[in-house]
């Protein structure tokens, strides 16, 4: 049968003004999942990330080199999620970029069955969301004090790169669900091919 996951996920310091409730599809991968915040929360997805869970690393790049050092170290594109053995309310750690980090929590709700396969094509999907999302080399303590200089301004004066030569400004409140799930699926795909496509 499938199943559907459901995580709330949330920058790490901005809980209650940046984050996703995320549905997808338990045959999916943590890589996916990975993809899937990373397409959602604005990033341009050009740094390593790592999701941790239970004392194991999932690592979008595992190698011979790196893998004598870390006996706990998975792969996270060959992880399905249903492989976790999830419970309801268990707290995954996602860590991106580790020079300027940005910290998600990613807090498992529970899933539901489908009735059909064919259901499985809508998913991954954003159920509710709030907050734009991230700023490429920017820490998440960096976005929070950006995020509360805007609240107290009422107005922001930062801005982000949305891609190669074009900035705009990051106002963390202008974020919209339907424009993120409409985009979603496309993203998702460039940023796979970005980090499995040698």
């Amino acid at each position: 049968m499938n199943k559907i996951f459901k995580f709330r996920v949330e920058i790490e310091g901005l809980e209650d003004k940046i984050w996703r409730v995320i549905e997808i599809a338990d045959r999916m991968t943590v890589a996916d999942l990975a993809y899937t915040i990373l397409a959602s929360f604005n990033s341009l997805a050009y740094h390593l990330y790592k999701i941790n869970y239970k004392g194991n690393i999932y690592d979008c790049w595992v190698s011979p080199e790196n893998k004598p050092y870390y006996e706990n170290l998975i792969n996270a594109v060959t992880t399905r999620l249903s492989s976790l053995g999830l419970k309801e309310n268990d707290i995954l750690k996602m860590e991106y970029d580790y020079g300027s980090t940005t910290t998600f929590n990613i807090i498992y709700l529970g899933c539901e069955e489908l009735k059909s396969y064919h259901e499985v094509k809508k998913y991954p999907n954003i159920k509710a969301g709030g907050g734009l999302g991230m700023i490429d080399d920017v820490s998440s303590y960096e976005l929070k004090e950006i995020v509360l200089e805007t609240d107290k301004l009422g107005y922001s004066n930062s801005y982000f790169t949305s891609g190669y030569e074009t900035n705009k400004k990051y106002d963390y409140r202008k974020y919209n669900l339907m424009t993120d799930n409409r985009n979603l699926k496309g993203t998702i795909l460039l940023i796979k091919n970005g980090y499995e496509v040698k």
